[in-house]
Parts: C-alpha cells; sequence; structure tokens
C-alpha cells in the first residue's frame, strides 16, 4: 500500500475509534440511568430486556473499539495489511472495507469455517 493510502486509512481508523468510544459513552450512560430508575413490576421486565440489549450493544462496540486499535497499532509497527495467519499482504481493497481486518480472504473463510 502506498503511504497516501496508509495516511488516509489511519485517518480512517481514527475517526472509528472516535465514533465507537462516544458510542460507548452514551450506552454506558444509558444502562446506568436505567439502573437508577426504579420500575414497577410492569416495567421490570421491559427494562431487563433493555438493559440486555444495552450491555449486548456494549460488548460489540467494545469488540469493535479494540479491533480498531489493535489497527492502529499495527500501522504504528509496521505490520498492518499482513495477515495475521499466513504472513502474506491482505487485499488493499479489502482494507479499504474492513480497516481492522486481521485476515486475508482466504484465511478469513478458514476462520470461519472452523468457528462453525
Amino acid at each position: 500500500m502506498s503511504t497516501l493510502d496508509l495516511i488516509i486509512i489511519r485517518e480512517i481508523l481514527m475517526e472509528e475509534e472516535i465514533a465507537l468510544a462516544a458510542d460507548m459513552q452514551n450506552e454506558e450512560e444509558k444502562l446506568q440511568q436505567q439502573n437508577e430508575e426504579n420500575p414497577d413490576q410492569v416495567d421490570l421486565a421491559d427494562q431487563r430486556l433493555h438493559q440486555e440489549i444495552v450491555v449486548s450493544r456494549l460488548s460489540l462496540t467494545n469488540q469493535r473499539l479494540t479491533q480498531v486499535r489493535a489497527a492502529l497499532k499495527r500501522l504504528d509497527d509496521g505490520k498492518y495489511g499482513i495477515c495475521a495467519r499466513c504472513g502474506k499482504n491482505i487485499n488493499p481493497e479489502r482494507l479499504k472495507v474492513i480497516p481492522y481486518t486481521t485476515f486475508c480472504v482466504s484465511c478469513q473463510e478458514h476462520f470461519e469455517r472452523a468457528n462453525r
């Protein structure tokens, strides 16, 4: 990848990191708000469902944030765009679509088949 491509990807990843961190903060505030409410028995089940949804979104957002930060570290270390499994270069088009990916397409397919 060219230096310009890496600069653009770094900017995209940094913007994603900021957005994900803000999402995490918003979800945590929602969860805190829900915990501070004192619902009656009828609303309690509804509140628990909403809490489970918020916790699930927090988990997914945290996973994505971890992936983005790891991609930024790989950029800093000069290891960005190299497949973590086979060591080959990841297709630049794949990196443009999923800039935090750690696997090339064939290794990603292998990973998904193994984890079914």
